[in-house]
């Protein structure tokens, strides 16, 4: 089928400008803090790395969305189990308020004590106000011996950031 029926059969009406925003983070080094927010986050520096549109900003494990948007949150966390610690999780927490409140919308958790994981979790943001909305990673259940890896080098533990339509 051509390109030009394609796009008059209606299929893409009200797709007028695509995908407008995609950004991508990893965590830098291994964090083992229960019940915190998780820091130590960067963009990728590798020659092939770019973003599209505009990019999320963080401070402390805190990240601001650069623009109203329904998001799609994607979280990988890849780490390891303390010997006594049969599961771990990393909540994504959502607040509209500035960060005076927040909300878990989605949670990794793994299980088996003395065991690698790899977990992920995705969560869909409809973003009203860029202005007051906010979004960080709170550990949950990290005993002894947990570690949630990170690399500067490569992706161990990330998070992908999309706006995939307008606020609904």
């Amino acid at each position: 089928m051509a390109l030009t029926k394609i796009l008059s059969s209606g299929l893409f009406t009200n797709f007028v400008n695509g995908m407008t925003m995609v950004d991508q983070w990893r965590l830098t080094a291994s964090f083992t803090t229960n019940d915190a927010t998780v820091t130590g986050w960067e963009q990728p520096d590798d020659a092939t790395f770019a973003n599209l549109g505009t990019a999320m900003t963080e401070a402390s494990g805190i990240f601001t969305f650069p623009s109203t948007g329904l998001y799609k949150i994607h979280l990988i966390i890849n780490g390891v189990n303390g010997s006594g610690d049969n599961s771990m999780s990393v909540q994504t927490q959502i607040s509209s308020d500035s960060g005076s409140n927040y909300d878990a919308v989605a949670a990794a958790i793994s299980g088996s004590a003395s065991q690698n994981y790899s977990v992920s979790s995705d969560v869909l943001v409809n973003v009203t106000n860029a202005t007051t909305f906010r979004c960080r990673f709170q550990t949950n259940s990290l005993g002894s011996g947990t570690n949630v890896y990170g690399d500067t080098d490569y992706n161990r533990t990330m998070v992908t950031f999309m706006r995939i339509a307008d606020s609904q």
